[in-house]
């Protein structure tokens, strides 16, 4: 299935100037379909090293409110030093 998508036309520069600098490296003409995949693997082996290249830190005030909502009482006391016990394997 080919599906077309929209880019900015500087992408588009950087993207056929990478895909020309990729075919004189490989010594073989590369397709733009082909370096796409190509960039996708490349960042599914990387998700950690790109993820945190674009997440913003600290949290905006909205990301730690709907963060807080997430958490509830489980009605259990728990004390610090189990905590670093099961976090850390601290005695």
């Amino acid at each position: 299935m080919n599906t077309t998508i929209k880019i900015r036309e500087d992408d588009k520069k950087e993207f056929d100037l990478l895909q020309s600098e990729f075919t004189l490296k490989v010594g073989k003409k590369v397709t733009q379909q082909e370096l796409f995949s190509k960039l996708l693997d490349f960042v599914e082996s990387s998700k950690g090293e790109f993820f945190t290249r674009y997440v913003s830190l600290p949290l905006s005030n909205r990301d730690v409110d709907k963060f807080r909502k997430l958490q509830s009482d489980w009605g259990v006391v728990t004390r610090e030093k189990e905590v670093d016990e099961v976090l850390y394997g601290a005695q």
